[in-house]
């Protein structure tokens, strides 16, 4: 029920929606705590969760809004530059403008803005000519190519801003602007079959840098075996252990603490957590909301759990239900029924989580190492 204060707390996540999966309700109440300071950093661009019929969609949707005289002024004007910070935040707030207003055109207008400038960034075009035939030729190549085919570098690198667009709506649900927001791309993913390990220089130090520049207090890292869900999990886990080392060798700092998580592909079962975060029914509905109206590209996820028919967010909601019932065993009922805090007498879900000094995070990680690549 405590909440840190005066913290710089650096959350980090494989792909896009996995912060809001593993712990968003309690992320809504530290958020509430104006002393503390967020930064969010996506370490890999998660283009193999995209599909070509998403983005079929989103290109057509593209195409409808660039017939408009106002986004021929728009591009004249250089709004789609891509160095344009300001613009860049002008196209969430244009999305969440429609999401207010229960406006589809708008939400529509958002994610074509956004398109529009990841095109440009792409093909470094800005002509209006130009980037018609670069949609035409991108139409053509989504309504073409089979599923789970290898896509082209600038097709992943498409379908990735895509997914780097949904996690800047999500916190701008939350008043956070894209220089909070990091997106890394590192590059051991890659979209083979089998990922390539982490290296130093190119996976590794684009961690390390961060943590240089926003000296967290803080860090959330995805705290997955290998082999419980995407293997992304497992080999960011190991590049954050790397950076982290890296970092309190450089600044002596052994006070930062670590909170891991899981989320809808691996959870805790109680004795492994020390952190147990109470959900209630205001909480859940935020989760909901916020995934299905950030996360386009998941609302209808192509690689679905067994556990659940339905998005992810359902299935995270399932899971902190779950948890709640193991914690109502635990205590018994009357513990929440019957609580003099009507935080705890609201509770109807647990999030779990494992808070751990540098020294620990280290000593769990190379276990997972060992345990998972056959280290002696």
């Amino acid at each position: 029920m405590d909440i840190p204060k005066n913290k710089v707390i650096f959350h980090t996540a494989p792909h896009h929606d996995d912060i809001m999966l593993g712990y968003l309700p309690y992320l809504v109440r530290l958020m509430r705590e104006g002393s503390n300071t967020h930064f969010f950093n996506y370490l890999t661009s998660g283009f193999n969760a995209v599909t070509n019929n998403y983005m079929y969609k989103e290109v057509k949707n593209a195409q409808d809004f660039l017939k408009n005289n106002d986004f021929k002024y728009l591009l004249k004007e250089n709004y789609f530059d891509p160095q344009n910070t300001l613009f860049r935040d002008r196209d969430v707030y244009q999305y969440l403008d429609g999401v207010a207003a229960n406006n589809k055109f708008d939400m529509r207008e958002g994610c074509a803005r956004r398109l529009l400038r990841n095109l440009v960034e792409i093909f470094e075009e800005d002509s209006f000519d130009n980037l018609e035939f670069r949609i035409h030729e991108l139409l053509n190549y989504f309504s073409t190519q089979y599923p789970g085919k290898k896509d082209l570098p600038y097709i992943q690198q498409l379908k990735g801003m895509t997914r780097e667009w949904e996690a800047d709506i999500l916190w701008g649900f939350f008043g956070f602007s894209s220089d909070s927001v990091l997106h890394s791309r590192l590059g051991f993913y890659k979209g083979d079959i089998f990922t390539e390990e982490p290296t130093i220089v190119r996976d590794v130090m684009p961690i390390y840098e961060n943590l240089k520049r926003l000296k967290p207090d803080i860090i959330t890292v995805a705290f997955d075996p290998e082999g419980s869900g995407p293997d992304t999990h497992y080999k960011v886990l190991q590049a954050v252990a790397e950076a982290l080392k890296l970092y309190e060798k450089e600044t002596g700092r052994t006070d930062i603490k670590v909170w891991g998580y899981r989320n809808v592909w691996y959870r805790y079962h109680p004795s492994e957590a020390n952190l147990f975060i109470p959900v209630t029914h205001n909480t859940r509905a935020i989760l909901n909301d916020a995934f299905m109206n950030s996360f386009g590209s998941q609302s209808e996820a192509s690689f679905p759990s067994f556990e659940y028919d339905g998005p992810f967010s359902g299935l995270a909601q399932k899971i902190q239900v779950e948890q709640y019932q193991t914690m109502k065993t635990l205590l018994g009922r009357d513990y929440f029924y019957q609580n003099s805090d009507s935080r705890i007498r609201s509770t109807r879900g647990f999030v779990f989580l494992k808070v751990m000094d540098l020294k620990e995070f280290y000593e769990k990680s190379l276990e997972l190492r060992k345990t998972t690549e056959n280290i002696k």
